[in-house]
């Protein structure tokens, strides 16, 4: 044995030792998964990146290159130099040599360029036919073209159709035992040679070795060391860029639209959440969108916490919620920044919305269709698909509208494991979902939203970016002749609601049309303005004069408003003698006021058990009626507590949190503690512990000659820990001591030192 192979790495943990602390740095950056909780030392970070949870994170990740290479890894009869495997997926060593560096930083292989070996998990994890080969035999074969030119050209062209897999196919039970002498069948001849062996009674299987040499020595058939490209068409990005900015605008003003219908004609809660489809299609009309828009619109508010299920009284309704005051006192630009961010970085797969809940525990629940805002809807794969499909139409430049197969394959790419269809499902509907936000323009990836693109987006950012795309709001508008009033921009938000009272909207855009109408102006009159009103705010907030037909209009419909009135009562009372009446006025019954409306007519706003009550305390004899006149008698009512409506979601948590330097360093840190620990560890430690008395001898020789200790601590959890401390004094129960790396010496109760040793 060379001295190379003596000093070779034999396991992932000798292997992770040898690295440096950049190197250890970019490993829990990139697998931040393997600190949590701190690994002891390296042969417990090692452990933690050979599990199969933990690997699956780290290669779901991979580009389709990148697993190309896994499973060529994990195909190919080991050791594995760097030159073999490129071999194997056809590629320049050239290629190949900066991604197989880039798995050995990951910890998914290990050893050096001459010996390379997938980590345990990785041969799980792809399954015993990588690349569709078959499992490797035991036998040993001599000169297999002359095994396969024996068995004859017919057996050959089975093994043809199993040489790229899958490895298996179906025969016919064999009732004899097979030889070269008796074999008949192609397939027996494959048999008897050992070519193909059984799997089960009915089917046989390519062996790994002959799958090889078929191929050539190639595991893939093809591979792609580069993305796809992105085809497309190319637009004026000036025009597209103006093209999202509107786009956005209409967005800002769908979803204040809705939200302030939504507080006006609140829709109830479903029982299994989420808003109903009548519902959803009543909104959708109010506001002029379609369904699927209008669902949109409604979860990007959601999502930005501008409408919630509210309990109101027994009923729970879906209302604006207290942001939602808030983003309207923001500027047009930020306002899109929100709810852009919101949508980004959200977890609710917005175009699930009425398709089947594929996911559903039951077949029933399989059967029904995933309403808006249902509690069901968060996938954990929705923002990271958002984020590629992005770069995808980033990478495509400038004014290029990109196909939408194109960036499919694009995204499929770089998560070849992630997903599958529903992955290819959410790569169109966030280009559909792009676009509704103002992200995109003729289908182009608009300059504002490039800010996306940073490692920290935000709000602000996406704000700063779009502002030069955003009009200035305007308080005055263009009245015409026609009763219509034209915006020349947005307006200003409280000029918005006062033109909104007494006009309907129209048409949205760049310029806003409004139109007058008798029901709109009776919409003003009953909101509480008056005609006076109506004629200063025209006067003072249009460019030019007010038509002669508006002002009739206003002047017309306030001639007849309030003419017949209506008011609200919870009870009335009658009665033939208009003096009792006149006594019940004059009394001050408590809790209950009365209005005349008649000589023998009163009404009360209380509810009727209540006024009976008070009358009967009063030493009335009231009798109470049905609507049509007919006497109602009343017995005991009977209280019950409503039923509580049983919701469930889905608590999603991504367990792989981003780490900031200052904890890579920690964790590096306790890391190599743990390390010196494990090094210096007497010997004599791993047989027994000792006597408590010893213990605290051992500790007070240390104590006096200030020398390095190895203890066995456990600490008030139950976790045991090995530490290496220069104890200072051992007094009381506890002892002092300076732990490795600290600057202040701490304290550990003796009781819990099972072991204590010198080191040298």
């Amino acid at each position: 044995m060379t001295e190379t192979e003596r000093n070779r790495p034999r396991t992932l943990a000798e292997a992770l030792r040898t690295w440096d602390d950049a190197a250890l740095g970019q490993l829990l950056q990139r697998r931040p998964d393997l600190a949590m909780p701190i690994p002891a030392d390296t042969s417990q970070l090692a452990a933690r990146a050979t599990t199969n949870a933990s690997a699956a994170r780290a290669i779901n990740r991979l580009d389709e290159f990148g697993v190309d290479l896994l499973e060529s890894l994990s195909a190919l009869p080991e050791p594995v130099d760097l030159a073999a495997l490129a071999a194997g997926v056809a590629q320049p060593v050239e290629v190949v040599q900066p991604r197989v560096a880039e798995l050995l930083e990951l910890a998914l292989v290990w050893g050096t360029e001459d010996d390379l070996r997938p980590i345990r998990a990785v041969h799980e994890l792809l399954g015993p036919t990588p690349a569709g080969l078959g499992p490797v035999t035991t036998r040993h074969f001599g000169d297999l073209d002359k095994l396969i030119d024996e068995a004859g050209p017919d057996a050959r062209a089975v093994l043809d159709k199993l040489t790229w897999g899958p490895p298996t196919g179906t025969v016919e039970k064999a009732e004899r035992p097979v030889t070269i002498a008796s074999a008949r069948t192609p397939v027996e001849r494959l048999l008897a040679r050992g070519l193909v062996v059984p799997k089960d009674a009915n089917t046989v299987v390519l062996p790994r070795q002959i799958g090889l040499h078929l191929r050539g020595g190639r595991v893939m058939a093809s591979t792609r060391p580069v993305p796809p490209p992105l085809d497309g068409k190319q637009v004026s990005a000036a025009i597209a860029d103006r093209a999202a900015a509107g786009a956005a605008l209409d967005l800002v003003r769908q979803v204040d639209r809705a939200l302030e219908q939504l507080g006006i004609e609140p829709p109830p809660v479903l029982r299994t959440g989420g808003i109903g489809v009548r519902e959803l299609r009543s909104l959708a009309g109010k506001i002029g969108a379609e369904e699927q828009t209008t669902a949109a619109v409604l979860e990007i508010a959601y999502a930005a916490g501008l409408v919630a299920a509210v309990e109101v009284g027994t009923s729970e309704l879906w209302l604006p919620t207290s942001s939602y005051d808030d983003w309207l006192e923001l500027d047009l630009a930020h306002r899109w920044g929100q709810l852009v961010m919101a949508w980004y970085t959200g977890l609710r797969a917005i175009g699930l919305i009425g398709r089947r809940d594929t996911g559903g525990a039951t077949a029933a629940a399989r059967e029904r269709l995933i309403n808006a805002l249902a509690p069901d809807l968060e996938r954990l794969l929705a923002p990271e698909v958002r984020t590629l499909t992005l770069q995808a139409l980033a990478e495509a430049g400038a004014g290029t509208a990109s196909a939408k197969e194109s960036v499919v394959t694009w995204v499929a790419w770089h998560r070849p494991r992630r997903g599958g269809q529903f992955r290819d499902d959410l790569v169109e509907w966030t280009i559909t979902e792009a676009a509704l936000l103002g992200l995109t323009g003729l289908g182009a990836l608009a300059a504002h939203a490039q800010p996306l693109l940073a490692l920290e987006p935000t709000a602000d950012d996406l704000a700063a970016a779009i502002r030069p795309l955003v009009p200035e709001p305007v308080s005055e508008v263009l009245l015409q002749a026609d009763l219509t009033a034209v915006a020349p921009g947005p307006l200003v938000r409280t000029v918005q609601d006062d033109l909104s009272a007494m006009a309907d909207v129209e048409s949205h855009g760049g310029a806003g049309v409004y139109r007058f109408s008798e029901s709109s102006v009776r919409r003003a009159f009953d909101l509480g303005r008056t005609a006076d009103q109506l004629h200063k705010w025209l006067a003072e907030h249009s460019r030019t004069p007010v038509p002669q037909p508006l002002t009739y209009l206003i002047d017309d419909v306030a001639r007849r408003h309030g003419v017949l009135r209506l008011g609200t009562a919870s009870t009335y009372l009658r009665c033939d003698d208009e003096d009792v009446l006149t006594h019940l006025l004059s009394s001050n019954l408590p809790g209950v006021r009365f209005r005349r409306l008649a000589p023998t007519v009163v009404v009360s706003p209380s509810p009727p058990d209540m006024v009976l009550s008070r009358l009967r305390e009063a030493g009335l004899a009231p009798l109470a009626e049905t609507f049509d006149g007919v006497v109602h008698v009343t017995g005991a009512a009977t209280r019950r507590g409503d039923t509580p409506r049983r919701r469930t979601s889905r608590d999603f948590v991504d367990s792989a949190l981003d780490l900031t330097d200052d904890q890579v360093k920690a964790v590096i840190e306790k890391v190599r503690a743990g390390d010196r620990v494990a090094a210096e560890r007497p010997a004599e430690a791993l047989i027994e512990a000792t006597a408590p008395a010893e213990t605290i001898g051992v500790l007070a020789n240390a104590a006096e000659a200030h020398a390095r200790t190895w203890i066995s601590y456990v600490d008030h959890n139950g976790n045991a820990s090995e530490r290496i401390v220069e104890p200072v004094r051992v007094a009381d129960g506890w002892l002092t001591a300076y732990d490795e790396g600290a600057d202040q010496p701490r304290t550990y109760a003796l009781h819990r030192i099972s072991t204590a040793r010198p080191v040298s």
